[in-house]
């Protein structure tokens, strides 16, 4: 019979032989997507997908100034009248905004700390991502940012450095825009198709028998004339003689096939880009329940993107000024009234709900209809 061993353990001290120092993360360059600087290739496809997308432009624009509705500082009266002095200065919550907004597009935003002769002593100045260039060692520490167009590195504490979705230790962030890029290209694709084919199935190509090798070159010559600039209808009918026949060849396309297609991409894109259809007074079967959970949803999203910001402001830039400080951004108060009352008349007036249905979302009781 074999008994039971009792295993003893000794852990009044550790072992001497284990230190637990830092060890090697980076060694050389990676080809990792999260690891490496292939992301800063992107630049320019993102930067053109934002001018050239609604989608994309439509949704960063909407984060970008919800993130920076308004914020307030805590502290000691004068370090806070002495910061709210700055911001107005440098126009801190615009800049902001516009920081927030290229951290989307590009997955990184910087702005440089700078001296200045101004009575702060120093200024504000934001940087372009495609000249920015992130140093690390072994360890993954961040050394430097070197700027490319002076070819000068930037020490760590004077450049605020914002990512997004950033990857476990990663220098870099990574635009929203990347998972989907693919995605709103499949879709420009699919609307330039259904942009034709709405052309053709209006111009339907036409076929005409001609009895009458006399007749063949007149009906020829109308039908050439039918359509001017392949675009503007002209001449609607046509008058022949018993000799001539015509036919509409009808043209077999699949547009629910490719509806359903561009139904499902623009889900994913909504998904992608997070921002609620409530937002854009679209949205089908929505009801207070479901805008209440979009919006909180869209609300912590939010939030994150706010503690990003708000811990480089208060790791390097009210330092720089010499103020203790902390910042506090404005969330969206989803009980708001107001706030309920605008989403009501912005699906009453897309026609998604009807009177009742809105005066639902506001808690307000049904009236009878006429």
């Amino acid at each position: 019979m074999l008994k039971k061993i009792k295993a003893i353990f000794n852990l009044s001290k550790k072992n001497t032989e284990y230190q637990s120092n830092k060890i090697e993360i980076f060694r050389g360059v990676t080809s990792d997507l999260a690891y490496s600087t292939s992301v800063l290739r992107n630049y320019s496809d993102y930067e053109r997908l934002y001018f050239t997308s609604p989608d994309v432009a439509t949704a960063i624009d909407l984060i970008a100034h919800y993130c920076v509705t308004d914020f307030n500082f805590i502290g000691n009266e004068k370090d806070v009248e002495r910061a709210k002095e700055f911001a107005k200065e440098v126009k801190l919550r615009t800049m902001l905004i516009n920081a927030v907004r290229m951290m989307l597009i590009y997955g990184n935003s910087y702005i440089y700390i700078a001296d200045d002769e101004n009575d702060f002593g120093i200024t504000l100045q934001v940087l372009n991502p495609k000249s920015i260039s992130v140093l690390v060692d072994s360890y993954g520490e961040i050394t430097g940012y070197k700027y490319s167009l002076l070819d000068k590195v930037l020490p760590v504490e004077r450049v605020m450095h914002f990512a997004y979705g950033r990857i476990g230790n990663s220098p870099y962030g990574y635009s929203i825009i990347h998972p989907i890029f693919d995605i709103i290209e499949a879709k420009k694709k699919i609307e330039r198709v259904l942009t034709i084919i709405a052309h053709r199935m209006s111009h339907p190509l036409i076929h005409a028998k001609v009895r009458s090798q006399a007749m063949l070159n007149k009906v020829a010559e109308m039908l050439k004339e039918r359509v001017k600039d392949d675009e503007m209808v002209i001449l609607n009918e046509f008058v022949t003689d018993e000799g001539v026949e015509i036919n509409v060849l009808d043209p077999k396309y699949d547009v629910k096939g490719l509806v359903e297609t561009l139904q499902y991409l623009q889900r994913q894109i909504d998904k992608t880009l997070k921002v609620p259809k409530v937002f854009y007074g679209e949205g089908e079967d929505v009801n207070r329940a479901t805008a209440f959970a979009m919006l909180k949803t869209f609300s912590l999203f939010l939030q994150s993107i706010q503690a990003t910001v708000k811990e480089e402001l208060e790791a390097k830039l009210f330092p720089a000024l010499n103020l203790d400080v902390e910042i506090e951004f404005d969330d969206i108060t989803i009980d708001d009234t107001m706030m309920w009352s605008d989403i009501a008349v912005q699906l009453y007036q897309s026609g998604i709900i009807d009177t009742n249905e809105a005066r639902e979302l506001i808690g307000l009781p049904p009236v009878e209809e006429e």
